[in-house]
């Protein structure tokens, strides 16, 4: 009977240290324990998205802060994007880890914000650039470009979506390619999708061209392009600065062309 006990108490000990422990580092992530399970919210430690509003219809917002990139730097751009007319004067590419709370926030509730007024009517066009942050989101990129147009953007929105579930699971791999034979593919090419290495080779440099021609450092970071001006912006902290700054680039277009 002692024994049992002792059994019991071991095991009680280290089930509490393993849910202190998933708690911790799920809050850090972003997470919160609510009605029993762990949700993902908004708030990021970050600080990108502490302070952002719902409310959409203030009409004079300070653009956030953006950084001039010289006008003539060679950039590899992926030319990949995921939504927009292909002839868009505006072009976003959304530096991003498929891991990151805070990219998650950004593509499954700001983006979408954006359709309707920029993308919808040709005036946006966004392109996803993978910068993993780990060996998980590193899995997650290398499936997701084993998907062409529609596909492609279909599995990183579901990755996000299901982000709290793989990001916490002790064997991620398991999950990310159940997401990639949900989408369409095999179970064989998934598998393959994983050993490709040129797919690997090509993620890593553009995510070194970013670091050093772009001095992106964590994500989500923002390259907004149009023909003769480049900026980039590290984070975004509201969606109605962020329809500001992009209302401000739009409009200096339009000047131009009545010139």
């Amino acid at each position: 009977m002692e024994k049992f006990v002792h059994r019991l108490s071991f095991l009680i000990s280290v089930a509490l240290v393993y849910v202190f422990g998933a708690y911790t580092y799920l809050s850090f992530k972003g997470f919160v324990y609510e009605n029993g399970e762990f949700v993902l919210v908004k708030k990021a430690n970050a600080g990108f998205f502490d302070n952002l509003k719902q409310n959409d219809d203030v009409d004079e917002v300070p653009a956030p802060f953006a950084e001039a990139v010289q006008p003539h730097l060679a950039l590899n751009l992926p030319q990949n994007f995921i939504t927009g007319d292909d002839d868009a004067p505006l072009s976003i590419y959304e530096f991003s880890s498929l891991g990151c709370t805070h990219c998650a926030d950004f593509h499954l509730n700001l983006l979408p914000k954006l359709k309707e007024k920029y993308i919808d009517t040709g005036k946006l066009k966004v392109a996803f650039v993978h910068f993993p942050l780990d060996k998980r989101s590193m899995q997650a990129a290398m499936l997701a470009e084993c998907f062409n147009g529609q596909k492609r953007a279909d599995f990183i929105k579901l990755v996000f979506s299901k982000q709290r579930e793989w990001v916490l699971a002790a064997e991620p791999t398991n999950y990310l390619l159940g997401y990639a034979v949900k989408n369409g593919l095999t179970q064989n090419a998934a598998e393959r999708c994983l050993k490709n290495d040129a797919i690997a080779k090509e993620i890593i440099f553009n995510r070194q061209e970013a670091i050093d021609k772009l001095s992106i450092q964590g994500t989500p970071a923002f390259l907004v392009k149009s023909d003769d001006k480049s900026e980039i912006i590290y984070g975004i902290s509201n969606i109605n600065e962020l329809k500001g700054y992009l209302d401000k680039r739009l409009s200096d277009f339009s000047d131009e062309e009545e010139e």
